[in-house]
């Protein structure tokens, strides 16, 4: 996939938070990475993958992504996930993952942030995201919040039979984007250059780690949103994205 990260001029933001660096060097270091937006596609994540020993380079051969179940069933897309260190998404898969030490890469927003990607903007679906939190929380595994700039441009996006799709995503979990990136295409982005920021590791305090209360993971989803804020405020400006809001 070295092509395609050349493509994409595709890096991390360096330098690299000093209390993540100080964590990753842990023997038993785990994080669970939390990526932002999704975009139209994903597809910058399996170029991201073969980067991520950069920041990761004590548990890099221990990283795995969840990815949606429903992929798990199609033919083709089923090997082509498995091939890129895919996981089912489930809570239980989740769960034996970190319990044998493995970290994974997860996107919060899912299928409902991919539908609502819109070109050149700026969005996540987090208000009602709150499982992979309470995972942390009760595995006590630290949270890395990520923001990747560039993917909201790769494709021009379409609302067309918005309603329906939505339907699809929140009935079914599948997503349909309507969108076209480089030469009209449906499968090849625009070469936008591509940053990934990296936060600080987040990790949460809670008296019961088998049952966090409600409003001990409604004081962490509330940090770990400032968190991902902050982030995307401070990187935007210098990586050019000062005129957009998240």
């Amino acid at each position: 996939f070295e092509t395609m990260r050349k493509f994409l001029q595709l890096e991390f933001h360096h330098p690299l938070p000093e209390g993540l660096v100080e964590e990753e060097r842990r023997k038993d270091a785990q994080f669970i990475i939390s990526v932002f937006p999704h975009g139209t596609a994903g597809d910058f994540r399996v170029a991201m993958d073969g980067m991520l020993d950069e920041v990761f380079p004590n548990i890099y051969n221990k990283i795995r992504t969840l990815a949606a179940s429903i992929l798990f069933l199609i033919p083709v897309v089923r090997e082509f996930v498995i091939w890129t260190s895919c996981i089912d998404a489930s809570r239980q898969v989740a769960e034996k993952a970190l319990d044998a030490g493995y970290s994974f890469l997860v996107f919060p927003g899912g299928e409902a942030e991919q539908i609502r990607t819109i070109y050149h903007r700026e969005r996540v679906y987090l208000k009602s995201r709150k499982g992979f939190l309470k995972l942390a929380m009760r595995k006590g595994v630290p949270v890395v919040p990520i923001y990747v700039f560039g993917v909201s441009d790769y494709y021009r996006t379409s609302n067309a039979l918005m309603e329906p799709r939505l339907w699809l995503v929140k009935n079914l979990g599948i997503c349909i984007p309507f969108a076209v990136g480089l030469w009209g295409s449906i499968l090849c982005p625009e070469p936008v250059k591509t940053t990934v920021a990296v936060g600080e590791p987040l990790t949460f305090q809670v008296e019961d780690k088998r049952n966090p209360s409600r409003k001990e993971l409604d004081d962490a989803h509330e940090t770990f949103c400032k968190a991902l804020m902050k982030l995307f405020d401070e990187h935007k400006g210098p990586l050019g994205y000062g005129d957009r809001t998240l």
